[in-house]
């Protein structure tokens, strides 16, 4: 099923939770909605499953307007941060439950409930109660829950945030491989990037209630619209530096004059953002290098060792061959790739090359 949202506004008396939003997500895919904490992604969700009313705009799944629709008539399956599991039922009485209240008959909401149970691989569990799970195995229940009532749109609300480091990892992977079977359309919500970048077909990035990019993951870590996408996305953190044009060239605030690779036609005196990713740094590179740094400290990380650089005023990290066996303290000559190097404008933030 296909989600258009348009124009969609949320106001909390003076304060914006969503503003203008809209956009189009594509029948059977898996969306994540991103963003630092109290950005509206999970106002967004609530929206879109019925919960909460949009002050102006619009909701359509395919064709049909259901913006001021009850929840129970949507066709949602929804998965809480808690995931909200009845303690005194076992795991195929909450897997039931949904299909209880629209009074499927009980054979049919048997065979029905243990067929997600297989498809989430808790069928052994079905005599449990929650209390006895895992968070793991709570999670793979609510989502059964969920999608036995057979949705037109699966929502999940930061689902893996109440699991260990290794759990989430093979969550968000589970997750991914039961949306694939289903191929139903399914948007969740997370803070984590890592999270989002892994196993989404596109990402919605928000930032004090407004869209910043809808884009596929590597889109929105090759091509950020603007300076908050370049910085949120990534690991390390992409180099932010500042400075000001002077005749093509880029000085970096502390005197360091930058040869940037791709030409910036802005007048002089105009203040930037320079972003580069840690890989997009060359340590040692062609002799008519970027700039002169200084090594202040490296990290051995394998095959690679993860350096901090001294550049003007700045400290940015770059990825430099382990055989160059460079220490603290080393003068070295960098340059830059074409890939992984932006140019902001400083006041607004937008992408200028």
């Amino acid at each position: 099923m296909k989600v258009k949202i348009e124009n969609l506004v949320k106001r909390f008396s003076d304060n914006t939770a969503v503003d203008n939003f809209s956009c189009e997500i594509e029948s059977g895919e898996l969306i994540a909605l991103l963003g630092p904490s109290g950005c509206g992604k999970s106002t967004m969700l609530n929206m879109l499953s019925g919960i909460l009313m949009p002050t102006e705009g619009k909701i359509y799944f395919d064709d049909d307007d259901v913006t001021y629709l009850a929840p129970e008539k949507r066709g949602v399956g929804l998965v809480f941060q808690n995931y909200a599991l009845y303690p005194h039922m076992t795991v195929l009485e909450n897997i039931c439950f949904p299909l209880e209240i629209q009074k499927v008959p009980k054979e049919e909401r048997i065979a029905r409930a243990k067929k997600m149970a297989e498809l989430v691989h808790v069928e052994t569990m079905l005599d449990r109660r929650p209390g006895q799970l895992s968070g793991g195995q709570q999670q793979r229940v609510a989502i059964a829950r969920a999608l036995v009532k057979t949705p037109r749109l699966l929502l999940l609300d930061e689902p893996l945030s109440n699991l260990d480091a290794r759990l989430r990892i093979e969550m968000r992977e589970e997750i991914r491989r039961i949306q694939q079977e289903t191929g139903v359309t399914t948007i969740f919500v997370t803070h984590d990037q890592e999270e989002a970048m892994s196993i989404s077909d596109h990402i919605v990035l928000m930032k004090k209630a407004v869209l910043q990019q809808y884009a596929a993951p590597q889109e929105l870590y090759d091509e950020p619209m603007n300076s908050f996408v370049a910085d949120f996305l990534g690991n390390p953190p992409i180099n932010k530096t500042f400075g000001v044009m002077n005749r093509g060239k880029i000085v970096l605030d502390g005197g360091c004059e930058v040869a940037y690779p791709k030409a910036v036609d802005l007048d002089d005196g105009h203040r930037v953002i320079l972003s580069m990713r840690a890989e997009a740094i060359v340590v040692e590179g062609p002799s008519e290098a970027m700039a002169e740094g200084v090594i202040e400290q490296t990290y051995v990380m394998g095959k690679e060792v993860l350096a901090f650089v001294k550049l003007g005023d700045f400290s940015v990290r770059a990825y430099i061959p382990a055989e160059l066996q460079l220490t603290k303290g080393q003068t070295v000559k960098l340059s830059l790739k074409n890939k992984g190097v932006f140019v902001f404008d400083e006041e607004t933030g937008e992408r200028l090359k």
